[in-house]
């Protein structure tokens, strides 16, 4: 789904509460599109016809004689193209200009001038929600939770998430300089810019004395097969008999990439997926005779964000392998789209065919069931206010709710969550206060919050277990 930006602006589909709260994954690259995944041909092609004539007379008319008082740095000319295709009604299709469909491959390949991060804009600041293996951002020692909150001595406070993408993008090997708090603490810390590959990341861990694979895919970008049957052919020669794929918060990429994955593992002649296309005509896809990669048992951790091509890769191979889903069900999306590129060099990516599990079924709307439902806590789950004041003892506010939900994950004792400051909350916010050094007096101040966020994302990120990783090792006996 064109909604996680690795370094840059992705605004997540899921319980985020908006208080407001922007959601930014930031690899320092733009993805471009409706919500809900992006799932296309890895193919461009140079067809477009002419306009009808009601079509020239309209942009005509409007060109010559519209009076424009949109103060839009966009053209009217492209904006008009734009509405063209928003009006068909589909988020997953789209008008993009060259720059835009150069951005969306980019973040599809997961590959950028950057530190590789993932982020989410909140008022004071962007919480870091990933760091990537291998990456400058994990040389430098940021960690998943940190709240960066200067970029180069400037505070980013109140900055679009396009802002701080590109003060933190860069020529390669320069250096960016970032101060984040981290459970309250400030610190300061530099990270030297690179081309990063932040598509795959894998390891071999131990449960229960038994070698584990771990492989997470973030995106489905061009040859990302190979780098996987790299990685594949590490654990087979480990004799390794149990496989984690980690595709949570993975919205997709290219159906072919997802295809060359699952031809990895699925045995040859069985069905990888089909296509439908709007006259029914349907294509079976099916495995091929190239080597494959067997394992006793695999695992599959997924939740609302594993969209697209991350559920084709997932329902092939639990009805081909019976590989297990653990989490959440999937978001939904059972179409896929192609590009075409128009004579002025732009792209339209528009909805062309739907695609089915190899036992037929189209997920679209519905998504996967996992065969072992998660309820994992994370930062999506809590409301983030816009605080202008303060509040103290008797005072009722949304923004006294939200802090009342952190203290309570926190682990101080609250006798509501609903908005009221009742003496109970001041009792907690005090505790708060002095085991934060801050100025303990009950009153809830902007500084305050933001301590109070720090601590509670460095809870959810570094202190609390992986609740998904933990059912896996329930089952690997």
């Amino acid at each position: 789904m064109d909604d996680f930006q690795f370094e840059y602006d992705q605004k997540k589909k899921t319980r985020l509460k908006k208080g407001p709260i922007y959601m930014m994954a930031c690899i320092l690259c733009l993805v471009i599109g409706g919500v809900g995944g992006y799932f296309i041909h890895d193919f461009q092609s140079n067809r477009y016809g002419n306009d009808s004539d009601v079509y020239n007379e309209i942009a005509q008319i409007i060109e010559n004689d519209f009076l424009d008082t949109s103060d839009n740095d966009t053209s009217l000319q492209e904006r008009m193209l734009n509405g063209m295709v928003l009006a068909l009604g589909d988020p997953y299709s789209s008008y993009l200009s060259l720059e835009q469909s150069q951005e969306l491959g980019t973040s599809i390949n997961g590959t950028f001038e950057g530190i590789g991060i993932t982020y989410t804009m909140v008022d004071d600041g962007a919480i870091v929600l990933d760091v990537y293996q291998n990456t400058p951002a994990q040389k430098a020692g940021i960690q998943k939770g940190d709240i960066i909150t200067h970029i180069e001595g400037t505070s980013i406070a109140g900055y679009t998430s396009d802002k701080v993408k590109d003060m933190i993008q860069g020529e390669s090997q320069s250096q960016v300089a970032l101060r984040l708090l981290r459970d309250g603490k400030s610190q300061n810390l530099s990270a030297t810019r690179q081309n990063v590959d932040t598509s795959i990341a894998s390891s071999i861990m131990t449960v229960n004395q038994q070698k584990v694979g771990y492989l997470r895919i973030v995106t489905f970008g061009e040859n990302i097969h190979e780098v996987i049957e790299t990685k594949l052919q590490d654990m087979k020669s480990q004799k390794i008999n149990h496989i984690i794929i980690d595709l949570r918060d993975n919205s997709g990429g290219y159906l072919n990439a997802a295809q060359e994955i699952l031809d990895l593992f699925v045995p040859e002649g069985q069905t990888l997926f089909s296509l439908q296309d709007k006259d029914g005509k349907t294509e079976v896809y099916k495995a091929t005779s190239r080597e494959k990669y067997v394992f006793e048992h695999g695992y599959i951790l997924v939740n609302q964000q594993t969209a697209s091509a991350s559920e084709v890769l997932s329902a092939g191979l639990k009805e081909n392998l019976d590989y297990q889903l653990i989490g959440e069900t999937t978001y939904g999306k059972g179409v896929a789209q192609t590009q075409v590129t128009l004579s002025n060099s732009s792209v339209l990516k528009y909805t062309h065919e739907k695609w089915l599990t190899p036992h037929g079924t189209w997920i679209n709307g519905t998504g996967l069931e996992p065969d072992y439902v998660i309820d994992e806590t994370n930062i999506h789950d809590f409301h983030v206010g816009e605080m202008k004041q303060s509040y103290q003892y008797d005072d009722v506010d949304n923004n006294i709710q939200y802090m009342q939900e952190m203290l309570q994950e926190l682990g101080y004792s609250l006798d509501r969550q609903d908005g009221y400051f009742s003496h109970q909350t001041t009792t907690a916010l005090e505790a708060f206060e002095k085991d934060y050094a801050l100025k303990q007096d009950g009153i809830y101040y902007q500084n305050d919050r933001l301590i109070l966020l720090s601590a509670l994302t460095y809870h959810l990120y570094q202190e609390k277990e992986d609740v998904y990783l933990q059912k896996v090792n329930q089952l690997i006996q």
